[in-house]
């Protein structure tokens, strides 16, 4: 995978951030460069919660070994830009 640096798609970042919503228990502002564990303060448990949410959005499944590298939702929307792309072809 090579997700990190990678540019994801407007619409896979605003869809992110409409998932979030409910996640967001600290009120940060949530933006591409919104880290997960310093602005969210989100927890190993939050963490597959959510992403049980993305694959289900997404209808796609975010390999676990990719996680330690996801921190913002930047990261997370180029991942799953390009799972969704690997599963089309």
């Amino acid at each position: 995978m090579t997700t990190i640096g990678t540019e994801p798609s407007a619409q896979t970042v605003a869809a992110l951030v409409e998932i979030l919503g409910p996640f967001n228990k600290t009120g940060a502002e949530l933006k591409p460069g919104t880290r997960f564990t310093e602005d969210l303060n989100f927890d190993s448990l939050v963490v597959m919660e959510f992403v049980a949410v993305v694959e289900d959005t997404f209808d796609i499944s975010v390999p676990l070994n990719i996680l330690p590298d996801v921190a913002t939702i930047r990261d997370l929307a180029a991942a799953v830009d390009e799972i969704v792309a690997e599963s089309k072809s």
